[in-house]
């Protein structure tokens, strides 16, 4: 009898812990890919919503030097990072606790590694471990969120789910998805002594980057063209404020793009690491390949520009650093 009750569970370890959650399906029938290819299908490399119309503004008046808030100093900036490894049962077994630290030490390294030159460091401040198919493949995003997300809205939480699809209550392996992330927003209201309070945690429970597993460095089961863990950098240039380097599509001079002063026009996502590219040869400089806020291939990927460096440490002092 206690073994069946057992049976309907799915088991999240943290570091000290053991949780129950219940409603898992353990019957699981997602597939078990050796290796998994990523289509060059833009929507299926970054799923992070369009910037709201106050994150636009934002950059326009950080563009413009205009005094709208408090800058990030010089010092260097540690991000808590709280990290989430989600896995379908099936595949439960790639990924035992050795491998899963061995990925996530990798992951982290890349990206002190890439955020090196904007004086951004992350630190490890936890670590969570669930076995359950409907997170695993985000088809219950927000359940899984508000069940494991630590921190306040400074923390950066990263989900890396076994099986992220674009259709996630039937999962096909066709309609893998890298990633995506919540792009920041006001989480303050003035206090009545005139200082800043911060919304309760319920209020941002959804923030965070989801991220492939298979785009972790040294993944088992590795996304050709995506494992050296520059997805996750990709997306954590969203959580800081980034928009895409192609933002909007267009050439056209007067539109803004991704309001980053040193990234040229770009009207076309990249795929693979093409040498040369320029979709906006009316516009100076090629298309850039080579920034972690196109949709290039890993070994393409080796840079954010000055201005999105000073771009991502003021957003954070604008809107996350609240404490």
């Amino acid at each position: 009898m206690l073994l069946h009750a057992l049976m309907i569970f799915a088991y999240a370890v943290i570091p000290g812990h053991a949780l129950a959650l219940p409603g898992a399906n353990t019957n699981s029938n997602v597939t078990h890919p050796q290796v998994i290819t990523i289509p060059n299908i833009s929507s299926q490399i970054c799923g992070t919503e369009p910037p709201s119309e106050e994150l636009r503004q934002a950059h326009v008046d950080l563009r413009d030097n205009k005094p709208i808030g408090p800058r990030q100093s010089s010092q260097r900036l540690l991000i808590n990072t709280y990290m989430h490894f989600v896995s379908t049962f099936d595949q439960a077994s790639t990924y035992p606790h050795n491998v899963r630290n061995t990925l996530m030490s990798a992951q982290v390294a890349v990206l002190n590694q890439a955020y090196m030159p904007a004086n951004i460091a992350f630190r490890i401040a936890g670590t969570s471990y669930t076995v359950r198919d409907d997170w695993a493949t985000d088809a219950n995003s927000t359940l899984m969120k508000q069940s494991l997300r630590q921190g306040t809205y400074s923390a950066l939480n990263m989900y890396f789910q076994t099986n992220l699809s674009l259709a996630p209550y039937t999962y096909n392996p066709d309609l893998v998805l890298l990633g995506y992330c919540t792009l920041p927003t006001n989480m303050t209201y003035k206090n009545a002594q005139g200082g800043q309070t911060e919304f309760p945690a319920a209020d941002y429970a959804t923030d965070g980057c989801n991220v492939l597993a298979a785009s972790m460095p040294q993944s088992p089961v590795p996304a050709y063209g995506y494992d050296e863990g520059k997805t996750a950098v990709h997306e954590v240039g969203h959580w800081f404020g980034l928009l895409h380097t192609f933002q909007d599509n267009t050439c056209n001079p007067s539109d803004p793009g991704d309001y980053i002063a040193d990234t040229p026009q770009e009207s076309a996502s990249t795929s693979g690491c093409p040498s040369g590219k320029d979709s906006c040869p009316g516009n100076p400089g090629l298309d850039p390949i080579n920034n972690y806020m196109d949709y290039s291939t890993d070994e393409c990927y080796n840079q954010f520009t000055p201005d999105q460096q000073t771009r991502m440490t003021n957003m954070y002092a604008m809107y996350r650093n609240n404490e």
